[in-house]
């Protein structure tokens, strides 16, 4: 369906090694399998980060990401939201938040290391690639969003002075 926007309109393209991109967006959605007690020791260490995981900020084409629990902590559902090509993506986690990633990853079954030579194929060994996906802005970046929340927010102190006259 087309709409009369082309800014809105999205289309079912290739994020690169593995999963779709609509417009400048990709998705990535991966299911691993846990070590025993790995889903405890996540739970603790978002517990203890309060949903806060600025770090990850360093990854300046991150939309978002969620981890999901399956199958009684059995499984692991890591879904993210990402601007450009898959393998730039993951290269941006191994360069800007390694730590990060091997302190979240390291509780499930076979996570080779982010630095490893092989992370790249053991993610994309365990990548599902979406059916269907919707994006709603699917040509705006995460650098887009936070200069228009900037030039909002500088716009309306602005409007807020003149008023004030």
């Amino acid at each position: 369906m087309q709409h009369k926007d082309p800014d809105l309109d999205g289309n079912d393209g290739s994020a690169g090694r593995v999963g779709k991109q609509s417009g400048t967006v990709s998705e990535l959605t991966v299911i691993v399998n846990m070590v025993p007690g790995g889903a405890d020791r996540l739970r603790r260490i978002f517990g203890l980060v309060k949903g806060n995981f600025s770090g990850a900020q360093k990854v300046g084409t991150l939309h978002d990401m969620r981890f999901v629990f399956l199958e009684n902590d059995k499984r692991l559902l890591f879904a993210t939201r990402y601007d450009g090509d898959w393998d730039l993506y993951i290269d941006d986690f191994a360069t800007k938040i390694p730590d990060l990633m091997d302190l979240l990853f390291s509780s499930v079954d076979g996570w080779p290391g982010i630095k490893d030579p092989g992370v790249k194929d053991y993610i994309a060994s365990h990548q599902i690639t979406s059916a269907a996906w919707y994006v709603a802005n699917p040509h705006v970046t995460v650098a887009d969003v936070r200069r228009l929340v900037k030039v909002d927010r500088e716009l309306n102190t602005f409007l807020d002075k003149i008023s004030e006259r």
